[in-house]
C-alpha cells in the first residue's frame, strides 16, 4: 500500500510504503541448511494447545480422584457388611464353649493314644505272663466289686436322706454276719434294716429328726416303752437307754432307736453301734 506525503510547499513527495504492507509482503525465510522455507509458529496457537493439555490433565486427575473415592466407599461397604454378618452369627453359650473344649481335648487325647499304641511293637507273651496278667485282672475286678459293695450302703443312704430331708448316717460298726437288707424312708425319718442270712437274726435302726434331749427322751419315750426295765449306758457324751436288746439315744438333734427281732445283740455291740454313728 502506497501513500504520498506533502512537503512544506505542498508538493507531492515520492511514494512511501506502509509498514503493514511490508509485513504482509515479507518473503518467507529460507533455511541455510536444508534450503527449505520455515515458518514461525504463532504464539496464540501454542497458548491454546497448553490450555487444552492442562484441561485434559485436570480431567484425568479428577477421574482418578473419583475412582479412588469409589474404591474407598466400596471397601467401607464391604467391611460394614462383614461386620454385620459376623454380628448376626449366633454366639455360643458358656456351656457350648465348655462342651466343645472338652470334646476337642478328648479327641486330642484319643488321637495321641492311638498314635502311641501304633508304635508299640507286638510282644508274644508266654503262658506264665498270661497267667500273671489274668491274676492281676481278677484281683483288680475283685477290688472294684468290694469297693462298690462297701460304698453302696452309703450311696443308698444319701439318696434316702435327700428324699426324707434328714441328715442320716450309716454306722461305721455293724456286727459280724449282718448286712444291710433294705432302707425305708418317709419325711423326717429313715429306717435301716440289717439281717444275718446264716442265723436269720435281724435288727432295725431308726433315725428321726427331733428337738428332744436325753431327759425329754426318757420322759416321753423310754418310760412309756420300757417302763422301769432299762439300764443307762454313758459313753463319749451319749446317754444310751437299753432294754434287753433294744436301745435308744439322742445325738445332734436325731433320735436313734435300735430294735432287734430276737434279742441277739449284746450291750457291748449296741454301745459300739451307737458310738460309731
Amino acid at each position: 500500500m502506497y501513500y504520498y506525503d506533502k512537503d512544506k510547499r505542498g508538493n507531492m513527495s515520492d511514494p512511501i510504503v506502509s509498514k503493514n504492507a511490508i509485513a504482509t509482503h515479507r518473503k518467507p525465510m529460507i533455511s541455510a541448511v536444508s534450503g527449505r522455507r520455515t515458518l514461525t509458529r504463532p504464539v496464540g496457537g501454542q497458548t491454546m494447545l497448553n490450555k487444552k493439555e492442562e484441561i485434559v490433565v485436570k480431567r484425568t486427575a479428577a477421574q482418578q480422584i473419583d475412582m479412588a473415592k469409589q474404591v474407598k466407599v466400596r471397601m467401607q461397604q464391604q467391611r460394614m457388611a462383614e461386620a454385620q454378618a459376623q454380628a448376626e452369627q449366633p454366639r455360643q453359650t458358656a456351656a457350648e464353649i465348655k462342651n466343645e473344649a472338652i470334646q476337642k481335648a478328648i479327641a486330642s487325647v484319643a488321637k495321641a493314644e492311638t498314635k502311641k499304641n501304633s508304635k508299640i511293637p507286638h510282644i508274644h507273651f508266654g503262658w506264665k505272663r498270661t497267667l500273671l496278667a489274668l491274676t492281676c485282672t481278677a484281683i483288680a475286678i475283685f477290688a472294684i466289686v468290694y469297693f462298690v459293695n462297701l460304698n453302696a450302703p452309703n450311696v443308698s443312704l444319701k439318696v434316702a436322706a435327700m428324699q426324707s430331708g434328714i441328715e442320716a448316717t450309716y454306722p461305721a460298726y455293724v456286727p459280724r454276719g449282718y448286712n444291710l437288707s433294705d432302707i425305708t424312708s418317709e419325711k423326717g425319718k429313715i429306717v435301716l434294716n440289717f439281717s444275718d442270712t446264716a442265723t436269720g437274726d435281724s435288727f432295725s435302726l431308726t433315725e428321726e429328726n427331733s428337738v428332744w434331749d436325753s431327759n425329754a427322751l426318757l420322759n416321753n419315750y423310754v418310760r412309756e416303752e420300757y417302763g422301769e426295765d432299762y439300764t443307762v449306758i454313758k459313753e463319749q457324751g451319749l446317754t444310751i437307754y437299753v432294754s434287753n436288746s433294744d436301745a435308744t439315744w439322742v445325738n445332734r438333734g436325731i433320735i436313734y432307736k435300735l430294735q432287734t427281732k430276737q434279742g441277739s445283740l449284746t450291750k457291748k455291740q449296741i454301745k459300739t453301734i451307737a458310738v460309731s454313728l
